[in-house]
């Protein structure tokens, strides 16, 4: 073979001069790692995947304390899409109530409950004496009388400005020394009507006074023994109605020329008050003389038990007014 030339390709040229670490380092971005970038090639040796974020070595020390930052804040959770977060009550603030369980509301103001049951002082109207009893114009007495000996009441006795019956509570105790002793209890029995049954003593023409003095001392023994309220009632003749009908009005209502109801109206004022009229007929004349004359007569029997049936119809009428019906 001859001798082979050699070429200018072939000669080896002297290797450039060595450029310092630093300045290579330099001419390099500062955000661009030392290792090769990762390439999509599975068979490749890097050390990175591909989920791997590429760490980047501090070259300042900005970078440096970002870095120690991050390093020492927790992980954060990852957060759901679909699932809103939870919102969270302080510990030391429970939810507000209304009001604490154990105290309950405030109640509104109630109203007085209604009295079922009222004491009743019943007056009768009526001129006094024997000369007058069971005549036509004290039928109120005649009925009072009535009723007190039906239902057993103590006798007439004086009291409260008139004569006075009560209900008769009194009982017997038995002793081995003194034997039956009479006990006297205060009140009325259960089941008893509380009635307090009074006559006046005046002449009916101004019985409006005893009737009044009646009633203040009623009221007030009432309110003594808690009772409640009691309420008042005038029993009286009533001329012009039939023989025994009983008829119950305001007290204010007109007196159609009764002087007793006048002097009553004008003794009690406003006071509330009933009238329970019993019907003792009328004559056939309207002389004053003849009238007069009528109702001043003693009645004779068959008025008298025309009186005692009309007490069934006076009692009725009472107890509703006792029970708050009128």
């Amino acid at each position: 073979m001859g001798k082979i030339t050699p070429t200018r390709e072939h000669v080896s040229t002297p290797p450039p001069a060595a450029i310092p670490a630093a300045a290579s380092a330099d001419r390099r971005p500062k955000n661009v790692d030392a290792h090769p970038t990762a390439t999509n090639d599975t068979t490749s040796s890097s050390p990175h995947s591909e989920t791997e974020p590429i760490r980047t070595t501090p070259t300042s020390r900005k970078q440096k304390r970002k870095q120690r930052k991050h390093a020492a804040l927790p992980p954060t959770p990852p957060s759901s899409d679909t699932e809103p977060p939870t919102k969270r009550t302080p510990p030391n603030n429970p939810p507000r109530t209304t009001a604490p369980p154990s105290i309950p509301p405030t109640p509104t103001m109630a109203k007085p409950a209604l009295q079922k049951t009222y004491p009743l002082l019943i007056c009768s109207l009526g001129n006094p004496g024997s000369a007058y009893a069971h005549t036509l114009h004290s039928v109120g007495h005649t009925i009072t009388s009535h009723i007190s000996a039906v239902k057993s009441y103590t006798p007439f006795a004086p009291g409260l400005a008139g004569r006075v019956a009560r209900p008769d509570n009194t009982t017997y105790s038995f002793g081995p020394l003194q034997g039956f002793r009479k006990t006297n209890e205060k009140g009325v029995s259960e089941g008893e009507d509380d009635w307090t049954l009074w006559q006046s003593t005046s002449l009916m023409n101004v019985s409006g006074k005893g009737v009044a003095r009646a009633w203040r001392e009623f009221s007030a023994e009432v309110a003594r023994s808690g009772r409640g309220q009691g309420r008042l009632v005038v029993v009286h003749d009533e001329l012009e109605s039939a023989l025994g009908k009983v008829s119950v009005r305001d007290g204010a209502n007109s007196a159609k020329g009764h002087n007793g109801i006048k002097s009553v109206q004008a003794s009690l004022g406003g006071t509330k008050w009933w009238r329970v009229g019993v019907g003792i007929g009328r004559p056939e004349s309207r002389e004053p003389n003849v009238v007069a004359g009528y109702v001043l007569r003693k009645m004779h029997a068959g008025e008298m038990r025309a009186m005692e049936k009309a007490c069934a119809g006076v009692v009725a009428v009472l107890r509703e007014i006792a029970e708050g019906k009128r």
